[in-house]
């Protein structure tokens, strides 16, 4: 489950039709144990960081410095935050309700499929993320909001729409995950109290879903990059479109 949340929040795929899925074919539990959720969360948040420290670094140091480059990177992912997090805070109990509806969950995935092929086709112009403007932070942010919606992929919504709005392929790579850390840790901060309360502790899975969701994450940040650069987000949008068919006609 770790290896599956890892490689899945950062492919465009979605980790939480995954999570879903795989929960149901291998018939666990832990959508009760509220944290193994913040376990493996973590592990992805510790993957973004490993990966992206030097920027996160410059950044930081930039700001500090004043230098406008490293404000509008500031600026602009506060912006792409606020509509995933007013989604995540006001229908949090709703949208975790929908982790049990497959149906929900294929149309989803072939949502996804047709915003990677449609931003393949319509990528335009190549605009630094620092220079993006406003408007195009926060339609990548209302992306990311969507993605809320287990199947819609969170990497492949923020990048689909980054390229639509004409962000440059490594920078709206680059924006979508630096995007994901303020969502992850605020989706850590809205369940610890939940675990805190009651939950379960399993130490063993807990730390192993923790380590190998933060090495597969690893991997897959490395792999996008790759994908993205290379225009391949229409195989992905092959697979959503498949396993969404999949899941309406097997399961």
């Amino acid at each position: 489950m770790g290896v599956v949340q890892g490689l899945t929040e950062f492919l465009p795929v979605s980790s939480s039709g995954h999570l879903a899925l795989s929960r149901h074919l291998l018939g666990v539990g832990l959508a009760e144990d509220v944290g193994f959720e913040v376990s493996v969360h973590a592990g992805t948040l510790v993957a973004v960081v490993l990966f992206f420290w030097k920027r996160l670094l410059d950044i930081v140091r930039g700001a500090v410095k004043g230098e406008r480059a490293a404000l509008f990177w500031i600026l602009y992912l506060a912006i792409g935050t606020l509509p995933a997090g007013a989604i995540g805070l006001y229908f949090k109990d709703t949208v975790a309700r929908l982790f049990n509806d497959l149906s929900m969950v294929a149309a989803a995935w072939m949502f996804t499929a047709g915003l990677l092929y449609i931003s393949e086709r319509l990528a335009g112009s190549r605009i630094i993320p620092e220079r993006m403007g406003a408007w195009r932070a926060l339609a990548i942010g209302i992306g990311q909001a969507v993605a809320i919606l287990p199947g819609v992929s969170r990497s492949g919504a923020t990048i689909a729409t980054g390229l639509i709005c004409g962000v440059d392929r490594k920078g709206a790579v680059d924006f979508s995950f630096l995007l994901s850390l303020p969502v992850i840790l605020g989706a850590i901060l809205l369940t610890v109290g939940d675990w805190m309360e009651g939950s379960v502790v399993l130490a063993g899975p807990h730390i192993a879903g923790a380590i190998t969701a933060a090495m597969s994450g690893y991997l897959a940040i490395a792999v996008m990059l790759k994908v993205v650069v290379g225009r391949g987000l229409k195989w992905f949008a092959f697979y959503c479109l498949a396993l969404g068919i999949g899941t309406f006609m097997f399961l």
